[in-house]
């Protein structure tokens, strides 16, 4: 069909790959080389949220050698089979018309279509879905129905909610024992996964639903608010969007088949203003929009003749002259670089199409080749150099940059994957982006994911890290985790994570070193976590206490990490001056452990004790290392 052709080659204009697909493509390299089906290779931690679209990446990945055309074929198969499917199926010339028309204007629609993310699936199963729920009667009708509702939930769970209603609708006039047997059946895709997903991983849920919607620590009102911004900037961004789920619903609510479901639009959309929203535009409401794209074509007119028609298209074009189609740009236009001021004005919602498009993009003259997996070489100004051993990295921007890193680097990230940290609530719950919500690293957190032992300062919060760590680096079938398993999931060390977060998470205690700790020889030019005698120097900052006074005017230390040191010289309880150390060179060289010398202020002769801050400096921003020091030395 022309108007499908037509989709197509739209969506290989605007294709691409986003920065959050290589979180699900870190995983798959990792299943496919052989290291299991997780994201850093020391732990199981489900960092996806589909998995039915997963697994097909695995397959074409196995199939190809590579992820990154793969990804973008298999998006626009899908998407290209869903749009030749609604248009195969519309009911009239007009419906063909306001159909294609809407899936070439909708911006989101066409940037979506690829991405490396699921979406352009869940166009295809929602097509699907909406076709057996809307058929007429027949005797495997629930069980398809079932079937459908169950493939989009295990590509997405809240797709779930969206089909519900549809689904319960299928039930209607039929034995129980069919309901219960049939539904059983189609459900089995979801159910094996959510047993599959408790057994490996130790959770039903990804990591990230604990990141987003559990113990999130922002108040249900601002996220509320947040969704409505979602909504109304989807309004005045792209235009097409809601007004054909609008239109759609309106339709399908006055037609006896479309009815219920039409009546999962509503529901859904709940749920996004309930949950914030997204900060990728206009992609969580691409779901309904489908929905509402089958209503358009499927539903029997209320008016007569041409006048709802004519309305439904003076509408939507009015809405894509108000934001024209983003394929209508040259490729070489398309690329846009958010600033955070720009960011902020925005309230953290972005076309992040055009934010990626510059180095991901399809057609873009600004890509150059293909990232590949462990190619450390794409950031060498943070990285370490020609590692052949593991080595950690702390960062939240983990999608390309956690793909690159490969098989030896450990990410922690303080904002979706790291199995601690998601269970976190907001570090800072006045100042947050929508899916970007920041955690604070705990007092000895890092040290123990670098020494393999557990050093978490606060006791209730290591204990809680010790029960975790067991349910995602034991042996599966282990007895030891199995019991730890159901210690956790019946909430046994629920009192010790609130304990932490109401005595040390937002009022970070200043850590205590002893001075013949923090005086150990430090091998110079070495990072911190190769480093057993690297001292961390965490939020609450670090106190050494001599016990008496130091005549020393001078001290020689070694430092790392993107960040300025403040030094500060106490004595009997009471500051007496302060010295700085800001560090210099390379971003690279910056994150090694390098020997500097400070001058002690004449105010502060005879210290006896020590303080160490940090505070943000200039290159602190393309950290992926945490501020460190050792190699303490007073000269007489």
């Amino acid at each position: 069909m022309l108007l499908a052709a037509a989709f197509a080659a739209v969506a290989v204009r605007l294709a691409w790959i986003g920065d959050d697909a290589y979180i699900t493509l870190r995983c798959v390299e990792n299943w496919v080389g052989g290291r299991g089906l997780r994201w850093n290779v020391d732990d199981r931690v489900q960092t996806f949220t589909h998995p039915l679209w997963m697994l097909l990446l695995a397959l074409g990945r196995s199939l190809s050698g590579e992820v990154f055309y793969t990804a973008i074929a298999l998006g626009l198969a899908c998407a290209t089979t869903a749009v030749a499917w609604l248009l195969r199926v519309t009911r009239s010339p007009a419906a063909l018309g306001l159909v294609g028309f809407a899936v070439l204007t909708a911006h989101a629609f066409g940037d979506y279509a690829t991405s490396g993310l699921e979406t352009s699936l869940t166009y295809l199963l929602l097509v699907a879905f909406a076709a057996v729920a809307t058929a007429p009667p027949q005797p495997r009708g629930w069980f398809l129905t079932a079937l459908c509702a169950a493939l989009a939930a295990t590509n997405r769970m809240d797709l779930a909610l969206l089909c519900a209603p549809g689904a319960l609708a299928g039930m209607r006039g039929l034995p129980w024992r069919r309901r219960l047997v049939h539904g059983l059946l189609g459900a089995l895709p979801f159910v094996a996964w959510l047993l599959f997903a408790a057994i490996y991983y130790g959770s039903p849920l990804p990591v990230t639903a604990h990141a987003k919607a559990f113990g999130l620590g922002v108040p249900a009102g601002e996220l509320a608010a947040q969704g409505l911004r979602y909504l109304w900037q989807a309004c005045t961004t792209d235009p097409v969007l809601p007004t054909t789920i609008a239109s759609g619903f309106a339709l399908g609510v006055r037609d006896r088949r479309l009815r219920w479901l039409a009546a999962g639009m509503p529901l859904y959309l709940a749920y996004v203003v309930r949950v914030g929203g997204d900060f990728m535009q206009g992609r969580f409401l691409l779901p309904p929009f489908v929905l509402a794209l089958w209503c358009l074509a499927r539903a029997e007119r209320p008016l007569r003749g041409w006048r709802l028609e004519a309305v439904l298209a003076v509408a939507l074009l009015a809405g894509a002259l108000a934001a024209p189609p983003h394929w209508l740009r040259a490729p070489a236009a398309d690329p846009i670089q958010y600033t955070p001021e720009q960011i902020a004005a925005a309230h953290g919602i972005v076309d992040e199409r055009r934010n990626y498009y510059g180095t991901q993009g399809l057609l873009s003259p600004l890509r150059h080749g293909t990232l590949e997996f462990g190619a450390m070489n794409r950031f060498p100004i943070v990285w370490p150099e020609e590692r052949t051993t593991r080595w950690l990295a702390v960062g939240g921007a983990t999608g390309a940059f956690g793909y690159g890193a490969g098989t030896l680097g450990h990410l922690v990230d303080p904002l979706l994957c790291d199995p601690l940290l998601a269970r976190l609530p907001a570090h800072r719950p006045a100042e947050w982006r929508i899916g970007h919500v920041l955690r604070r690293i705990p007092e000895g957190y890092l040290e123990s994911l670098a020494a393999g032992e557990n050093r978490i300062l606060h006791p209730g919060l290591r204990r809680y890290y010790d029960a975790l760590r067991t349910a995602t680096t034991a042996p599966i079938w282990a007895g030891e985790r199995w019991r730890t398993l159901l210690a956790l999931w019946a909430g046994a060390y629920d009192d010790d994570l609130r304990a932490f977060v109401a005595e040390h998470y937002r009022t970070p205690p200043r850590v205590e070193v002893a001075p013949a700790d923090a005086m150990r020889p430090i091998a110079r030019g070495t990072y911190w976590f190769d480093e057993p005698a690297a001292i961390l120097v965490h939020d609450g900052g670090v106190a050494v206490r001599f016990g008496a006074p130091v005549a020393a005017a001078s001290l020689r230390l070694s430092i790392a990490g993107l960040y300025a040191f403040r030094l500060t010289f106490r004595r009997a309880g009471l500051d007496l001056d302060h010295a700085s150390v800001v560090p210099t060179g390379h971003a690279l060289e910056m994150q090694r452990l390098q020997p500097v010398e400070v001058v002690v202020p004449a105010a502060a002769t005879g210290f006896d004790e020590l303080w160490l801050d940090v505070v943000a400096h200039e290159a602190s921003h393309l950290g992926v290392t945490r501020p460190a020091f050792g190699g303490l030395q007073l000269p007489q």
